[in-house]
């Protein structure tokens, strides 16, 4: 039985570079592009009839198989604990999608369920046909999803309204039609999730998280949302509003809750000169502590314009505000550079956390990201914490925090504050 160091490793960042890189190439070609979308709805229940051996024998024999049937680069990505995504290019018909799909089904059933097994994988499929890449990329992966949800709900994959008369363009251009109103009337929500001190249970500070929910009832995925303003030419509109929202919601928790917060900004706008205006003029309106605001921004933000960048983040910085490497171990990591970020804390991608129990590789790898956080002086935030011998284990290497559905998901304000309030009151904090 193969490893677990051949787990294959959670990919979406690369998954959407390389969908919008084949959008535009059929754009430019006028081809016809797919997306295909593979759950494996019961990995839960394998995990725990079988163990969590068995189930990464899965995920690893899964992706294995779709390798096979694909014969081009960078078109098999795993986007999630239980899910991969297939991009099928070139298709000079639409309706070849249905054997592309038939062909999958084939090859996994073979690969994995050809014999009778009460723990054989169950798999759910969603799917989005974009004609001409007449939509964007980003609203082609929503209008998947919401396929996918809609089969793993009990319904059926509408292939035939697939296949009719380009029904999918329509809804992707209506669904960034109904952003750009969500932006308009100041729809968008903004959750929490706490970082939890590891050695005392202790709760200062919390992130910011975006969320939106389409009119159809539907949450779109964060990194779609972000990738569909960034189509429509409104990254930095956005950035602001969370920015002041956020800022909004500190100046009522920072004295009540002894609280700070975290807020995102999206790569391309590390090096927009504005930025600096952004948090200076918030904090300034709402009052708040520099302190206590922590820009959080991916390690390869800066690598387009790395002057620009790295001017920014120092202004940023020597106006107290604090700077945070968030998703580190997935960029373009150069310590030639790094040294020179003016950074107070480092986030490790939950990539390397969720299997650290069981991979050895990656706890080494996490022991070595704390190390070198050490070295710059820098505390230790681990996202993806989802039980408590992960959580005890990044104890024991020395991470500072931690951040995940083990303590809490991401709350709307009154639930998260209802939330923090009852942590506190039961003892959690000083566990």
């Amino acid at each position: 039985m193969p490893g677990a160091d051949n787990m294959p490793d959670l990919q979406r960042t690369q998954f959407l570079a390389a969908l919008r890189a084949a959008t535009e190439e059929a754009r430019a070609d006028e081809t016809n592009l797919a997306l295909l979308l593979i759950d494996i709805a019961n990995l839960a229940r394998i995990n725990q009839n079988r163990g969590y051996e068995h189930g990464d024998q899965v995920l690893q024999q899964t992706h294995r198989a779709l390798l096979s049937i694909s014969r081009l680069p960078d078109t098999v990505f795993r986007i999630g604990s239980h899910a991969f995504a297939f991009i099928l290019p070139r298709l000079d018909n639409p309706a070849l999608v249905v054997l592309a799909l038939n062909r999958v089904k084939t090859v996994l059933h073979e690969e994995l369920g050809a014999t009778p097994d009460v723990a054989a994988p169950e798999f759910k499929f969603g799917l989005a046909i974009n004609r001409r890449a007449r939509g964007e990329y980003a609203a082609m992966f929503a209008l998947a999803e919401s396929s996918l949800r809609h089969v793993k709900r009990g319904g059926e994959l509408d292939l035939e309204g697939l296949l009719g008369d380009g029904n999918d363009d329509f809804q992707g251009y209506q669904l960034e039609q109904q952003l750009a109103q969500a932006l308009r009337d100041n729809e968008l929500e903004l959750y929490y999730q706490p970082k939890v001190r590891l050695q005392d249970g202790g709760v200062d500070s919390a992130e910011t998280l975006l969320r939106w929910t389409s009119p159809d009832g539907d949450p779109v995925a964060p990194e779609l949302l972000v990738s569909m303003v960034e189509g429509m030419g409104r990254s930095f509109e956005l950035a602001k509003w969370v920015v002041y929202q956020s800022m909004r919601q500190l100046q009522r928790w920072q004295a009540s809750l002894d609280l700070g917060l975290a807020v995102n900004v999206q790569a391309g706008l590390v090096s927009n000169p504005d930025l600096q205006a952004v948090f200076r003029d918030a904090i300034a309106i709402w009052g708040v502590e520099p302190a206590r605001v922590t820009l959080e921004v991916t390690e390869d933000a800066i690598i387009g314009d790395k002057d620009a960048g790295l001017n920014n983040l120092l202004a940023i910085r020597d106006s107290g505000v604090n700077i945070s490497i968030d998703d580190f171990g997935t960029g373009y990591s150069s310590l030639s550079y790094f040294k020179h970020i003016p950074a107070t804390e480092l986030k490790i991608d939950k990539s390397f956390v969720m299997s650290l129990t069981r991979e050895a590789g990656n706890r080494e790898l996490v022991k070595i990201m704390v190390q070198i956080a050490r070295h710059f002086g820098l505390s230790v935030v681990a996202e993806g914490v989802e039980d408590r011998a992960s959580m005890e284990l990044l104890r024991s290497l020395g991470c500072d925090y931690g951040q995940g559905y083990y303590f809490s998901r991401p709350l709307p304000p009154q639930e998260f504050e209802e939330w923090l309030l009852a942590w506190r009151a039961s003892g959690q904090a000083g566990h």
